[in-house]
């Protein structure tokens, strides 16, 4: 694995390319998945809130009506501009945004009742780092939520090898006994947990990402070949004219275990 530096490097090369591509990406706003995050969250009117590695604000803004403020933070300075940007678009007074590294996050020992952060773990060099830090930041009797893909133990590593070359600044997607494993190691207990598949067509994705070069048509060809098989664990299969897939995604809401 690279060094922190040069990870830190390609997360601000791939995520400056994809500040408006993101966004774009349907599934990303769908509002079944924002619901799962909002129900486990058991989001308050009076709770101050943080959205880790924000990205485009998708996630902050579907809080902020159910929250007395949130705070967007993201590495990538185009990624929180375009924040800000949805934010004043939907007329959201109570969310503002800031840039800076989710491993030494920009504010005080417990600032905030609830930390949510989604499809971030598996970019994080230092998993266990960066949830020890959502954990300084939460007040002791705050709630964490953490969303991300999560595939079987099974296609763990057939899925890291088509995420990396899709989008190099991957790089490990947690399974759910390995995050159960760093909620452990950060002090956390798990008070509730949900799966649900994301649906997602190939070439749409491909569209909005930045492959590494000669990726396109490599990912075309793993996806062709792991229909029927599901190596990959997403269930791929051809539909209009498109291989159509459905990625595990696995919600936890975590708190202090002492």
């Amino acid at each position: 694995m690279e060094n922190a530096s040069a990870h830190r490097e390609r997360i601000q090369e791939q995520f400056t390319r994809q500040a408006d591509t993101f966004a774009n990406v349907p599934s990303h706003s769908a509002e079944s998945s924002l619901t799962v995050l909002l129900e486990l969250a058991r989001a308050q009117q009076t709770d101050v809130a943080l959205d880790v590695a924000c990205g485009p604000g998708i996630v902050t803004a579907a809080f902020a009506p159910h929250v007395a403020s949130i705070r967007g933070q993201d590495v990538v300075p185009a990624m929180a501009e375009r924040a800000r940007a949805r934010a004043a678009e939907l007329g959201l007074g109570n969310a503002e945004f800031d840039v800076g590294d989710s491993n030494a996050l920009p504010y005080a020992d417990a600032t905030f009742d609830l930390v949510v952060t989604r499809f971030s773990f598996h970019h994080f060099h230092e998993p266990l780092r960066a949830l020890t830090e959502l954990r300084r930041v939460c007040k002791p009797a705050g709630r964490i939520i953490v969303a991300d893909v999560a595939p079987t133990p099974e296609a763990s590593a057939g899925y890291d090898e088509v995420e990396l070359i899709r989008d190099p600044s991957h790089t490990h997607a947690l399974t759910e006994p390995q995050f159960e494993a760093l909620a452990r190691g950060a002090q956390l207990r798990i008070t509730a947990r949900q799966r649900y598949g994301l649906p997602l067509a190939l070439e749409p994705q491909l569209a909005a990402s930045f492959p590494i070069p000669g990726g396109r048509e490599k990912l075309r060809e793993l996806f062709a070949a792991d229909i029927g098989v599901n190596r990959l664990g997403i269930a791929t299969r051809h539909h209009e004219g498109d291989i159509h897939y459905v990625v595990p995604i696995l919600v936890l809401r975590l708190e202090r275990a002492s």
